[in-house]
């Protein structure tokens, strides 16, 4: 399972630059940590494009700088790293505890299922958070299973238990430490014995846990200029979460949301539904261990749900952290139904056959487009000619095998009563390939059209050096346009801004295309080049003339 989650997760981790929405600003970030561009409190206070940067702490932008500096630089390879090593050791450490709860089987399995999981394995491939986050917090709570259990004792499992909470927190700040703790509390309290949570919460654990945090806050807050702490705390933390600072959704939004990132394995939910009632509410003297596993699972899964759904800012990635409990969930619900029945259930193998042949017409289609005929529609030809054709078909044909070779194996294979999972392994084999595919073909072939390269290289190139290359309004393009046209970048949110940047010398201003009627607006310019296709198109634009006086409420 390490040699396959080594593989997925490791090889071509720089095959691609990086891509909106965070990789650009992160690896900014952790370049800029770095090169201690800002001396020694920039390892402290984080800096994007020379200004504090007030959103995550330091910890994944120290390791990914750890990990560059060998090679002066910080580049999409050793920024992914953190990541990439966080998802081979959280499936390392679900395998572990999914065997100390339900047996080998289902902990194998549900290693399987994380690392196969789309969602999973494309952020451990990325400059992310999150799965560095969700190693913190399953080692936490493994940790609070051994003590629980009795195979650990109560004093060296609350230090090590505090001490992958503060290191979460250190990674994504306090919802770190709060999910694990919700999650102990509300596990013990289905349990009734909530008393058995005080040997895990010393004084000296909660100062351990909550400690590195605090000082690195009020470190970066002592360092920054003033306005630092009201926009890290009070909009960043308190306004994202009730108020909706951030990626607004309704409340409901998980319940279609985590079904969808968790495919392909959302089709095995129904039969976790099946063997929750006689597992999670099983009498205690029929399987005790079992229940208590499920109990503990469905609350790590269901603390995410409630505490997310109750914030206004949400994120389908948020949930990562809970994919672990999830996959152990599916993965001892199938073992259960074919231990029961000798045989995969009759539904789940039709959802697979329906997932494949989607995923089958999925790989032609995108042969299709990549072989570029002329009878294509404008808006796919424009898309073909922009992305490496060659690896979109290369994409098809990987994905037709698969899903050809796959499905050979899984009809020709008999349910046997020694091997009732075998088909479901074939399955995961599959799904492995598929994975497999989208990272060697599909995301290098949609790289053109992802990355922040081609834009930057050519404001930089219409940019004197020691110049600064404007931006018109879209600050999550900041990073990428600084770190690979290797100039700062001068945003411009307002129309006295781009008038003072233009009768300052500004030479290039990168804007969305829809938007350079708005910038034009304002002072006349002229698109020198223009960048993706179709909607997604940005364009650099450059004075088309001298700056004439307007006013500013012109916009």
């Amino acid at each position: 399972m390490l040699l396959a989650a080594g593989l997925l997760l490791l090889v071509g981790l720089g095959w691609t630059d990086v891509s909106a929405p965070d990789e650009p600003r992160y690896l900014q970030v952790a370049e800029e940590m770095r090169a201690l561009e800002h001396g020694p409190r920039g390892l402290l206070l984080l800096h994007l494009n020379g200004e504090p940067y007030t959103q995550k702490p330091p910890l994944y932008y120290g390791l990914a700088a750890l990990f560059g500096s060998p090679f002066g630089r910080v580049d999409e390879t050793t920024a992914r790293l953190p990541s990439a090593l966080a998802g081979i050791a959280t499936v390392a450490v679900t395998a572990l505890l999914g065997t100390r709860m339900l047996g080998p089987a289902a902990g194998l399995l549900g290693a399987a299922l994380l690392l196969t999981t789309l969602e999973f394995s494309t952020l451990a491939r990325r400059i992310q958070l999150d799965v560095l986050l969700a190693l913190f917090e399953t080692l936490a709570l493994a940790t609070f299973w051994q003590v629980d259990r009795k195979r650990l004792s109560a004093r060296a499992g609350a230090l090590l238990f505090h001490v992958f909470l503060a290191l979460g927190v250190l990674t994504k700040g306090p919802v770190g430490w709060l999910l694990p703790v919700l999650t102990v509390l509300g596990f013990l309290a289905w349990e009734r014995r909530l008393g058995d949570a005080r040997p895990l919460f010393p004084i000296h654990g909660l100062l351990l846990s909550v400690v590195p945090g605090v000082a690195w806050i009020s470190a970066a807050i002592s360092l920054a200029p003033s306005g630092f702490a009201d926009e890290a705390v009070t909009t960043n933390l308190i306004g994202r979460f009730f108020a909706g600072t951030s990626h607004e959704r309704p409340f409901y939004y998980y319940l279609y949301q985590f079904p969808v990132d968790f495919l392909p394995w959302t089709l095995v939910f129904p039969w976790v539904f099946w063997a929750w009632r006689r597992r999670a509410f099983a009498s205690p003297e029929a399987a005790p261990d079992a229940a208590s596993a499920w109990r503990f699972l469905s609350a790590w899964v269901l603390a995410s749900l409630v505490f997310f759904s109750i914030s206004s800012g949400k994120r389908g990635l948020y949930m990562v952290p809970a994919f672990p409990a999830a996959a152990l969930l599916c993965a001892d619900a199938v073992r259960l139904w074919a231990l029961r029945h000798g045989r995969l259930p009759k539904g789940l193998v039709v959802a697979m056959a329906v997932l494949a042949g989607l995923l089958g017409v999925t790989g032609l289609l995108a042969i299709g487009v990549g072989l570029a005929p002329p009878f294509l529609p404008e808006g796919l030809a424009q898309f073909a000619a922009a992305v490496h054709a060659e690896r979109l078909v290369a994409f098809g044909v990987c994905v037709v095998l698969c899903v050809g070779l796959g499905s050979a194996a899984f009809a020709r294979s008999a349910p046997v009563a020694e091997m009732p999972l075998r088909r479901f392994w074939i399955a995961v084999a599959g799904a492995f390939g598929i994975n497999a595919c989208v990272f060697a073909f599909l995301l290098p072939a949609l790289d053109p059209i992802r990355s922040p390269r081609p834009i930057a290289e050519a404001a930089a190139a219409l940019t004197p050096e020691g110049g600064r290359i404007g931006l018109y309004r879209e600050s999550p393009m900041i990073g990428g346009i600084r770190y690979y046209g290797g100039r700062p970048v001068a945003h411009l949110e307002t129309p006295e801004q781009v008038a003072e940047f233009v009768a300052g010398g500004g030479q290039a201003i990168v804007v969305k295309s829809r938007k350079l009627e708005r910038l034009n607006a304002i002072t006349p310019v002229r698109a020198a080049a223009r960048i993706r296709p179709g909607s997604r198109q940005v364009v650099v634009a450059v004075p088309d003339a001298p700056p004439v006086a307007r006013d500013a409420s012109a916009q």
